[in-house]
């Protein structure tokens, strides 16, 4: 499955539950939006340093 990078958006959860980075670990505070084909989008949650090193 290839993940085709759609954008980047601030990432804030209001369930009181925290969300972590799927590469290190430490608190999410991006949401990036990947097109993986047929309509279906695929959101991975990173914290700020590992977002900018996905992005890229």
């Amino acid at each position: 499955m290839k993940k085709i990078f759609s954008m980047l958006r601030s990432f804030s959860d209001s369930s009181g539950k925290a969300k972590f980075c799927i590469t290190c670990g430490n608190k999410a505070t991006q949401e990036a939006l990947f097109n993986v084909g047929d309509g279906v989008m695929v959101i991975e949650k990173y914290c700020d340093t590992c977002a900018e090193k996905e992005v890229k």
